[in-house]
């Protein structure tokens, strides 16, 4: 499990979600019902600039009071 929580939206496009996974800000993008398959790791400091493009990003889902809800995620 990865330690994470949601940090807001990426500057220019709200629709495109800021996470902090273990410490680094990613921007979650290219939704393909399992993963995120465009997603770019952000500058932490403004979360403006992107760091690394080219990310493939997959919640870990955890059945939770008899529903789905995400415990983690990996970051490839």
């Amino acid at each position: 499990m990865t330690n994470f929580k949601n940090v807001g939206q990426w500057w220019n496009d709200k629709e495109i979600e800021l996470v902090e996974i273990d410490g680094k800000v990613y921007a979650l993008s290219g939704w393909n019902g399992e993963k995120y398959l465009d997603s770019w790791e952000v500058d932490k400091d403004d979360n403006t600039e992107i760091v690394t493009e080219g990310l493939a990003i997959t919640p870990q889902y955890e059945e939770i009071e008899d529903e789905f809800e995400i415990v983690g995620y990996t970051v490839e």
